[in-house]
């Protein structure tokens, strides 16, 4: 039954969520970031929502199996690291500038633009927090405020983007609520997910 569930259902989940979070997430963000690339590539929604589709199916069977194989994790990562890759620096915006202003989002946020708060520079960077699994906590700390520094600062310099101390706030606090999550799993049920090797 479940060996059915994976091929014939999760599938059409997979693409049906993937086209939901492309009109409520992702396309915005690529018509306000990615213009350039939006107007130069073809079907570049249709590509989106693939890479999207399969991303999701690819978690999803390991989670269905409650089975980790390392060459799909390794995949679902190369993926996920060239997707942000992407949106963190393939803008053309000729942008940059400081803002120090960390605490701005709050209004952002009261506002009701929670799109780009929660999921743009929270969630979208849980799933690094879980590469952090075992680190302590302040080593996990200071390794993801490390990234977000280098990251921010590569945006200044590469003229694609503005060092935003709120959005290193944002960002380090997805890295450690990821870290978290798989440490709460690792103390509990997830100790026996299973880990399938590579061969």
């Amino acid at each position: 039954m479940k060996k059915y569930f994976i091929i014939l259902v999760l599938p059409i989940v997979s693409i049906f969520a993937s086209v939901i979070m492309y009109f409520s997430w992702f396309q915005g963000w690529l018509y306000f970031y990615l213009k350039h690339v939006m107007a130069t590539v073809s079907h570049m929604g249709y590509i989106t929502v693939g890479i999207i589709a399969i991303l999701l199916y690819l978690v999803a069977v390991q989670l269905v199996n409650w089975k980790i194989n390392k060459a799909l994790l390794v995949f679902c990562y190369i993926i996920y690291f060239s997707i942000l890759f992407c949106l963190l620096f393939g803008k053309a915006s000729g942008t940059q500038g400081f803002s120090s202003d960390t605490f701005g989002f709050i209004d952002t946020f009261l506002s009701g633009n929670l799109r780009v708060i929660i999921v743009g520079n929270v969630l979208a960077f849980v799933p690094i927090g879980f590469l952090l699994q075992k680190r302590g906590f302040f080593t996990a700390l200071l390794a993801a405020g490390m990234l977000i520094f280098a990251v921010e600062g590569a945006q200044y310099i590469m003229h694609v983007g503005f060092f935003d101390t709120g959005d290193v706030f944002l960002n380090v606090c997805g890295i450690m609520l990821g870290y978290i999550i798989i440490r709460v799993f690792s103390k509990g049920k997830f100790k026996q997910l299973k880990v399938k090797p590579t061969s």
